[in-house]
């Protein structure tokens, strides 16, 4: 394990015992985790990343938090009011608390956190989660340029410990948005003087969580040490923690037998059944809100063609490719916001009921009704990243349309960040595409996708976004969903995507970690973990 702290060496015999039993080499005060790619921003505001975003969650805490088991509790707020509609909700701060930097942080700093996540100027890719995931007033049109008049947004703070935030509609789902990945406060001070650079520049951080960024090393680690100003330091174990590049698995892999890393990103696929007998206990894995999907260009011909995407999607033999060619455990799905609340039976695609030949031979329908076939064959591209399960599966598909219809698949893997780049550039044909949902509901999949949030899809569809509407305006759970049901049957008859499947998380994690629990929404917080 690589350390930042002081070493405690062990006897000769005592190492190779621990060696053996996959356990750390060394006891240190520094926690080492695997991050996968390099993280795509460290800007709290700008970040869409949900691995960056464990290490924004130890560095940023938002008026909520979540335990280790991803289960809401107090943030910064130690309690909050809901109106009798459900339309405004109160946040009461802690009395105390401070910034890293000694400051007193103030109620407004986090109302300067949402208008700074709001302004084009920004380009922040989590505005929607303002206007569309819950519809705050006078978000939309602040986001949209409509006004500049920050006095018109529903988030004011009346007092320096008091935050409250006024919606058009009510939002069962508000809590799940009040923590650091949605709402991390702003240093003001710090971003007047500094711009962007007070995120990346250690020398000028300035943040109110558990730990404060220490080190930044492209390509190689983020250093986090604890932050003795945070008001609960007191009960956070760990001094130090350390985000390791690893995008490759199974580099990832020896490290993680060598001691040098704790808890791993991910795991290879081919050896996750000798991982479970040789690091008994060790491997995890569990449910997620992980939703892998491909999606399709509309904006680039011939991809507008919704007979091409459906052939495309039909051609797709989910069971194979999740059970035989990625092997990872993922569950397949023809829905895009079902499987993760049991209480939400939201539809599936209309040839969800067929076999699977039946859908291949609809696609090859489809497919000559589109204007392609032996003498003209479809070539296209896949945007994928270069991590090992999103190539053996864009390889796979590639494999299916080669068979099923002819197409001529190319797989194009990125390193993660240039791949999330590349997707607003439009210079791409089909998108290997995720969304890992804020909480287990369907509302975090499908506003994401409203046309009037400005994904990036470039689908025009008024009427999902009045059935999006109707949803909102319901304050009853049961109610609520049969329209969004009815919401996502509107999205999943344009085949805008592909859906795919629904991937479990997968981590090894070292018998001397203690606090590092399941948690669906990938929640994993370093101040609630120890090293024994």
């Amino acid at each position: 394990m690589t350390s930042h702290g002081l070493k405690k060496i062990l006897s000769g015999l005592a190492l190779v015992a621990l060696l053996a039993a996959g356990a750390p080499a060394f006891a240190d005060d520094t926690l080492d985790r695997g991050v996968g790619s390099e993280w795509s921003s460290l800007d709290p505001q700008v970040n869409f990343d949900a691995a960056a975003a464990w290490i924004l969650a130890d560095a940023y805490e938002g008026l909520v938090n979540f335990d280790s088991k991803g289960a809401l509790i107090p943030g910064a707020a130690e309690s909050w009011d809901m109106s009798e509609d459900g339309k405004t909700y109160t946040f009461h701060l802690r009395d105390g608390l401070k910034w890293s930097n000694g400051d007193a942080l103030v109620a407004q700093d986090f109302v300067n956190g949402i208008l700074r996540t709001l302004n084009p100027e920004t380009a922040s890719e989590k505005g929607y989660y303002f206007y569309s995931t819950i519809q705050i007033t006078g978000a939309s049109a602040l986001a949209n340029g409509e006004t500049a008049d920050t006095a018109t947004l529903g988030v004011t703070a009346p007092d320096a410990r008091t935050v409250v935030v006024q919606m058009e509609t009510p939002a069962p789902h508000m809590l799940q948005l009040m923590g650091s990945f949605q709402l991390a406060p702003l240093h003001g001070p710090s971003f007047a003087a500094n711009g962007t650079a007070t995120f990346i520049d250690p020398a000028l951080v300035v943040s109110n969580g558990a730990y404060v960024i220490k080190e930044v090393v492209p390509q190689s680690h983020v250093l986090l040490e604890r932050n003795p100003t945070y008001w609960d330091a007191a009960n956070v174990k760990i001094p130090f923690v350390k985000y390791h590049v690893t995008e490759d698995v199974g580099t990832e892999l020896k490290r993680y037998q060598a001691g040098e890393i704790d808890i791993t990103y991910d795991v290879p696929l081919a050896q996750m059944d000798s991982l479970m007998t040789d690091l008994p206990g060790q491997l995890l894995t569990f449910p997620s809100t992980y939703l892998i999907y491909y999606s399709f260009n509309l904006s680039l011909p011939p991809f507008d063609n919704i007979d091409l995407r459906r052939a495309l999607s039909l051609a797709i033999d989910r069971d194979v490719l999740e059970g035989k060619i990625v092997k990872g455990g993922a569950i397949p799905t023809f829905s895009y916001a079902s499987g993760f609340d049991p209480a939400y039976s939201g539809p599936q695609i209309a040839e969800a009921a067929m076999t699977q030949p039946e859908r291949e031979a609809l696609a090859q329908e489809l497919y000559a009704k589109a204007g392609f076939g032996p003498d003209n064959p479809l070539k296209l591209s896949i945007a994928s990243t270069v991590a090992e399960i999103n190539t053996k599966r864009a390889n796979g598909i590639a494999l299916m349309w080669k068979k099923v219809l002819g197409v001529q698949t190319e797989v194009n893997a990125q390193e993660r960040k240039a791949w999330l780049d590349l997707f607003y550039t439009d210079d791409w044909g089909v998108f290997a595409d995720n969304l890992v949902g804020d909480f287990a509901g369907p509302e975090t999949f499908l506003s994401y996708m409203r046309p009037s949030a400005e994904p990036g899809y470039d689908w025009v569809k008024p009427e999902y976004d009045a059935a999006m509407d109707v949803a909102a305006q319901i304050p009853d759970l049961a109610g609520r969903y049969l329209a969004l049901a009815a919401a996502e049957k509107i999205l999943l008859e344009d085949y805008i995507f592909a859906p795919i499947a629904i991937e479990p998380y997968r981590h090894l994690v070292k018998p001397n970690v203690k606090g590092f629990e399941p948690s669906v929404a990938g929640y994993h917080n370093s101040q609630f973990m120890t090293l024994d």
